[in-house]
């Protein structure tokens, strides 16, 4: 009996020994990696230089400068700028000076250590806290289509773009409202050959337009209707037509070539509906009003980052729905800087930044190619 007892009560040890372990396991994995410095706020500064990341740059040194010069006109010109990044030291002026050092010391480096030491001895280093505060962020990219059309509706270009119609409230109708209901005949823009080609300048928020006299249009965002963003790519992956790590945007495209009849129904599982405007300049601007720079600038969520702002971007090779871990050291593909000038429908919380590509064919492809995890800081001059 006492063996027995002696028995028992080792293995209620064993037990009682096994949950303390998978508490203990359960509250490491929950606790936060990053705090935010203020609730509501998407960076979390890093204090240690060692978890600083390597400031390697590896695009073109002229689009960061001219990128740096659009931010700081921006800091010229805006009256009003969100008092809580400003409470927090990214005030306009001193993002200015942010702006100012920075272009001068990385203009002077001459080798990455350089780079590394410059930026260690004289910034503040914040980290984007991204998903469950552990700092992943998932980055994709966007750019500027190129696709034929024609400012009045012909057989061959059915399609339509709209501006922003008269009646126009937020919230307005539905995506399907819109469409079935006819709600905005009379304010037709711009015409394509294909429902998704038109739609897709929905998602990118510009295009440019080869009009059968070979001179070409430009439009740009002009609003939207007010609903949440359902990503089309989403719904394909959750009903198992598209594998999650191959989503990208030529992987979609070639499931509506081959499933047209589908097209629709999805397209109308996305209630935000945007609206556009003919604009005058080729190379679109973003949401702060400069133009957007190929590999430069990035959209994130506005309300959790400082607009603006100088960043550095570390893309991992992760993509979602993979087993890899991006985060593990050898896993980095590029890192880049680049300023945050601009925002998108789908890119909320800090868990989310959008790269800008570029315009045509090929920037579309490579930012159709981008889906994977990184990192994402913010540099503040000390």
């Amino acid at each position: 009996m006492k063996s027995r007892n002696n028995s028992l009560n080792r293995l209620l040890a064993v037990v009682l020994l096994f949950m303390i372990l998978q508490a203990g396991c359960s509250s490491a994995v929950k606790k936060p990696h990053l705090l935010p410095m203020e609730p509501g706020f998407g960076l979390s500064e890093i204090s240690n230089p060692e978890q600083f990341p390597d400031f390697r740059d590896d695009y073109d040194k002229e689009l960061l400068l001219q990128s740096i010069s659009n931010s700081m006109e921006y800091f010229k010109k805006i009256k009003t700028y969100p008092n809580a990044f400003s409470l927090l030291g990214f005030a306009p002026e001193k993002q200015t000076e942010t702006l100012e050092f920075f272009r001068e010391g990385y203009s002077r480096c001459k080798t990455p250590q350089e780079l590394n030491e410059f930026i260690s001895k004289n910034f503040r280093i914040f980290q984007a806290v991204g998903k469950m505060y552990e700092g992943d962020v998932h980055f994709t990219g966007y750019g500027t289509p190129i696709y034929d059309g024609s400012l009045t509706p012909t057989e061959t270009f059915r399609y339509p773009l709209y501006k922003k119609p008269a009646d126009f409230k937020n919230p307005y109708f539905t995506r399907r409202e819109i469409e079935e209901r006819n709600l905005l005949s009379g304010t037709e823009i711009a015409y394509f050959k294909s429902r998704l080609e038109a739609y897709l300048i929905h998602v990118q928020g510009s295009g440019q337009i080869r009009l059968p006299s070979g001179e070409k249009a430009y439009v740009g965002y002009a609003g939207n209707s007010g609903h949440s963003y359902t990503s089309i790519g989403r719904l394909l992956v959750l009903d198992g037509k598209i594998r999650e790590e191959e989503l990208t945007l030529p992987v979609l495209i070639k499931y509506f070539d081959q499933h047209p009849d589908e097209l629709d129904y999805y397209l109308r599982q996305n209630d935000r509906f945007i609206f556009f405007k003919r604009v005058p300049h080729a190379v679109p601007h973003g949401s702060i009003g400069v133009p957007v720079t190929s590999m430069r600038s990035i959209a994130t969520d506005k309300k959790v980052f400082p607009p603006g702002g100088l960043t550095f971007c570390v893309i991992g090779t992760q993509r979602p729905g993979s087993s890899s871990r991006s985060k593990e050291k050898g896993h980095v593909e590029k890192s880049f800087f680049a300023l945050d000038q601009d925002t998108g429908s789908a890119i909320q919380t800090p868990a989310r930044a959008d790269v800008f590509f570029g315009i045509g064919d090929e920037a579309m492809y490579n930012a159709g190619n981008l889906n994977t995890y990184g990192k994402l800081y913010y540099l503040l001059k000390k």
